[in-house]
């Protein structure tokens, strides 16, 4: 298949999935706005050329954002009863409607990249003024609230990494209350098959912390301490630090002040290294509550790249990945192969997501492997080009989990033709 022809399909998706201001990830088993989706999502908005939608689409997001800095993760612009858990469980007492949970800042360096490229210079100087504060703030809370003992950012729900079901929370989700006061009616079922979903038990762990963070009043600034769950993720710590460098980088031409993303980036950094297993090479989660290391090797510890790492750890890090595929045709697997917890279909327990990929190849370009970087840029496209799927069996290259999937289309635009 061409480029033209994969970029018409991939602009139809988005057309197909895009709201009032907004786009949800996939009809019907995502229809509100997620909040790290609409980074990828706005960047493909901006390759097919509709910039107006893609700073919409940021600006949309940052509207909703708490008063502590906060951005949440699922924005509940309408009313849907297919969605489980609604704004009824999460009673945050916000309007918007939204979750009390946050996600890592891509929206962040969206707009950076938004930025330079927009061919309106005066477009892009107002829409990231508009933005500015907003974003900065996100980043001051993200040092101020979840600053974990090494340094690295805090996640207090496996929810707040993206990658809900990945075996590096394991360990800690099992302390986890199970929920007692709710009944769960899981709606994504329905849709997907269960052996490609979280399973019943996680959700009800899930739901046991939405409990006690939602007892404890939703405080922004405390959850750290509230929730019974609490990890350093080096995805989470790898982003923020990217997304403030980015914002660096972009502050003189916009004449705005970086002082705060130049701060956060290097608390960010200096946290991410402190995540590094020098004798297994690659970034760990750390366990706050139990004061221990997650045993798994998972791509969150791989995203690290992204941030742009010390060349050794890079080789490093880059030389395992080599043994990690080993075996498998389709990368990059989402969960070591070798490891006892990979699932091939399981959501972020082994499939291949187009939003890793590009993280990493981004990561391997700048850490001096280009040829590795184009090549799984090559792999990647391939598998896109039968459909844009949610995740993807490293063994086969089958599409699985929702179709006509929102950031694999924009990641398809912005990134891979």
């Amino acid at each position: 298949m061409d480029d033209a022809e994969l970029r018409a399909r991939a602009h139809e998706v988005l057309r197909g999935n895009y709201r009032d201001g907004y786009t949800v990830p996939a009809r019907g088993l995502y229809p509100f706005q997620w909040c790290w989706d609409s980074g990828p999502i706005a960047l493909g908005w901006a390759a097919a050329g509709d910039w107006d939608v893609a700073w919409g689409e940021l600006s949309r997001l940052l509207s909703a954002q708490w008063p502590s800095g906060m951005v949440p993760h699922i924005v509940f612009w309408n009313q849907d009863a297919g969605y489980f858990p609604g704004p009824e469980v999460w009673a945050t007492g916000r309007l918007p409607a939204t979750t009390g949970l946050s996600q890592p800042p891509l929206p962040v360096s969206a707009a950076a990249r938004l930025f330079a490229a927009d061919p309106d210079r005066d477009r892009a100087a107002t829409a990231l003024a508009s933005l500015w504060p907003r974003l900065v703030s996100w980043l001051a809370w993200i040092e101020r609230a979840r600053s974990g003992p090494h340094g690295a950012a805090v996640v207090v729900h496996p929810w707040e990494s993206g990658m809900d079901n990945s075996p590096s929370w394991d360990q800690a989700l099992a302390a986890v209350p199970e929920a007692q006061n709710i009944h769960i009616e899981r709606r994504d079922v329905a849709t997907v098959a269960a052996r490609e979903r979280p399973s019943q038990r996680e959700y009800r762990q899930y739901l046991g912390i939405v409990e006690v963070l939602r007892a404890a009043g939703w405080d922004t600034e405390r959850q750290c301490a509230d929730s019974p769950f609490a990890v350093e993720d080096p995805c989470f710590t790898a982003i923020t630090a990217r997304a403030a460098a980015d914002l660096v980088a972009v502050a003189g031409p916009a004449g705005l002040d970086a002082t705060v993303p130049r701060r956060v980036e290097a608390s960010a950094r200096r946290g991410l290294d402190g995540l590094w297993d020098e004798r297994l090479g690659w970034f760990r989660p750390f366990d706050v509550r139990a004061q221990r290391w997650a045993d798994a090797v998972t791509s969150t510890g791989l995203v690290a790249l992204w941030a742009g790492v010390h060349a050794e750890r890079a080789r490093r890090v880059v030389d395992r990945l080599d043994d990690w595929g080993r075996g498998l045709p389709y990368c990059i697997a989402t969960t070591d192969p070798g490891d006892s917890s990979f699932d091939p279909v399981r959501y972020w327990r082994g499939p291949v997501w187009v939003l890793v990929n590009w993280l990493v190849a981004d990561g391997l370009a700048r850490s001096s492997f280009p040829e590795r970087a184009d090549a799984l840029r090559t792999a990647t496209r391939a598998l896109v080009e039968d459909r844009f799927s949610e995740y993807y069996d490293p063994r086969t290259a089958a599409g699985i989990g929702g179709q006509d999937f929102s950031w694999s289309a924009a990641l398809t635009l912005a990134w891979l033709t």
